[in-house]
């Protein structure tokens, strides 16, 4: 094997790896951040479920200790946030989610 056509060929190779790394759309667009009012449950276990915000339109989300801790189970907020998937654990049904901004509503 020629030592020259082999680089020739690994680096014509890592460039079109590269054009298509870079060409890969990345969707950043805010479309997936939703926004609901609903209340806080904190159940006070030590289960990954024991933190959620119960939606009005019905649904679940599953929060992080540290999105929630200044609220206590009850309090009415309105949450921005993203959804990851749906809740696959021993838990009931709902949504794992990133929070992007909660607030206390009245």
């Amino acid at each position: 094997m020629n030592p020259i056509r082999t680089v020739a060929a690994f680096v014509i190779l890592l460039g079109i790896a590269l054009v298509f790394a870079l060409s890969c759309k990345k969707d950043n667009n805010d479309d997936s951040i939703k926004q609901e009012i609903g209340s806080v449950w904190l159940s006070g276990g030590l289960a990954y479920c024991a933190e959620q915000i119960h939606l009005d339109n019905g649904d679940n989300l599953i929060v992080k200790m540290e999105d929630v801790m200044s609220f206590k189970t009850g309090d009415r907020v309105s949450v921005k946030y993203k959804e990851i998937g749906v809740n696959k654990s021993s838990c009931s049904p709902g949504i794992d989610c990133e929070i992007i901004e909660i607030k206390r509503v009245k």
